[in-house]
């Protein structure tokens, strides 16, 4: 029965990041029996995390209305569509303190861009709302930050709107597009067959409800915000 998935903060800023004020006590932990260092472990938690949200079938929405940092920013580019405020900002400041943004960088470049990617996570630079709206880290910026809960609703409300089904596969077909070029792409007629098939699967159940509605000039079964 879940539609969507909101990623919310209370307070001043939406993730400061990785918690570092307990440095010590992390570099004090015991390596594990198998001899892995804990604070790889810890680390590699954060990608897995990621990972299940980038798999997860629900569609996934960031409502940011201040500062992402690190880890912060990082969770703003694996959800599916992030809103902003204007007194959103976001940066990724490992290297400037000595770290990596080991578990992130996939899902930073996979957003931004590799080019895009490599200038932010070598200069820590931190952008605010206008330029993380440019590069695509944003796709929606609200007018103001009083603004955000109403543009992030309205965001929710399209979402909502399309079949709980329908969304699920786009999702799923999104993960399978072959990467460009996409002349001469092994991948493409594979991925096109199995395309067919999913089209045809939703044109005999989500769709006849869809399409019916469309006729009759009312809104569709599964969606909440216009019954």
């Amino acid at each position: 029965e879940v539609r969507v998935i909101l990623f919310t903060a209370a307070g001043p800023a939406f993730s400061a990041g990785g918690n570092l004020g307990n440095i010590h006590d992390r570099l004090s932990e015991p390596m594990g029996a198998d001899g892995r260092d804990p604070i790889a472990a810890g680390n590699r938690q954060y990608g897995e995390f990621l990972t299940q949200l980038i798999h997860c079938p629900k569609v996934t929405v960031a409502s940011v209305q201040g500062a992402a940092m690190g880890g912060g920013a990082g969770l703003a580019c694996a959800v599916d569509i992030c809103v902003g405020s204007p007194a959103a900002k976001f940066g990724f400041p490992e290297v400037a303190i000595g770290l990596v943004p080991g578990q992130i960088l996939p899902f930073v470049a996979a957003r931004l861009g590799w080019q895009t990617a490599r200038r932010l996570v070598l200069t820590g630079e931190r952008i605010d709302a206008t330029e993380a709206h440019r590069i695509g880290l944003l796709d929606y910026l609200a007018e103001s930050s009083e603004a955000l809960t109403d543009k992030t609703q309205e965001v929710l409300r399209h979402l909502i709107a399309a079949a709980p089904q329908a969304s699920a596969v786009t999702k799923r077909m999104l993960s399978c597009v072959p990467t460009a070029p996409l002349a001469g792409n092994a991948d493409l007629p594979m991925y096109l067959d199995a395309a067919s098939h999913w089209f045809a699967a939703q044109m005999r159940t989500e769709a006849v409800e869809g399409v019916t509605a469309s006729r009759e000039k009312r809104s569709a079964s599964w969606n909440p915000s216009q019954a």
